[in-house]
């Protein structure tokens, strides 16, 4: 990757370019998309395309790091202390928990919805490209790790294996919300979206009751 620039004139330009990129991947697919392309698009030279990346494969590999970095400023780490739940805990202490999960399992899915087709894209490509495969590996080991970290606030003696299992379950829910677009209510048609976060909310119980219904380790 090239050096980000320090001009605000040079970081509109290159702003531009990852906004076209994202446009063009989405709706005409990163085979067909090129630097001429996108430049085009972004209103600029293809010249300028390479003032600040080097082809389309780096182009991806900024847009993958860039979501990366703003999933990990939203989903930080799960700031739940044991003090949040005990075996006597009132209900409003119980909904600070499913309120957590909630909140993580809304943000994350509306991060996906935004940008649904870039997402199957970097997921094609990530089996291609070595370079964007460590960024995205990297990317989702912090977000492993965030859950990791909170799971182990409840000090259960396997908690590596309940994070795994957490964030794949997670992942899941979330995927079938964003890519299933034949998802349909008991009425035949499509969910809307006070009942996505309907079916996130009871994601969102289900993982919680894992925890509350666990007594705390010594």
């Amino acid at each position: 990757m090239k050096t980000l620039p320090t001009q605000e004139r040079a970081l509109l330009k290159r702003q531009a370019l990852l906004d076209a990129a994202v446009e063009e991947f989405s709706n005409t697919g990163f085979e067909v998309a090129t630097a001429k392309s996108i430049a085009a698009l972004a209103k600029v030279a293809t010249g300028t395309f390479y003032q600040y990346f080097e082809n389309k494969n780096d182009i991806l590999r900024v847009l993958a790091a860039n979501r990366f970095a703003d999933l990990h400023a939203h989903v930080k780490t799960l700031e739940l202390k044991l003090v949040d739940y005990q075996p006597n805990s009132t209900q409003e202490s119980i909904q600070r928990v499913e309120d957590k999960f909630f909140d993580t399992l809304l943000f994350v899915y509306q991060f996906h919805a935004h940008d649904p087709e870039l997402h199957q894209v970097l997921e094609q490509r990530r089996t291609i490209d070595p370079k964007l495969r460590v960024i995205m590996d990297d990317g989702e080991k912090v977000l492993h790790d965030r859950v990791l970290s909170f799971v182990k606030s409840f000090n259960l003696t396997n908690s590596e294996q309940v994070a795994d299992n957490l964030f794949a379950m997670a992942e899941g829910v979330v995927h079938k919300l964003v890519f299933h677009t034949d998802l349909t209510n008991e009425t035949g048609t499509a969910m809307t979206e006070q009942q996505i976060q309907l079916s996130l909310r009871v994601a969102a119980q289900m993982l919680a009751s894992f925890f509350l219904d666990k007594p705390q380790s010594k």
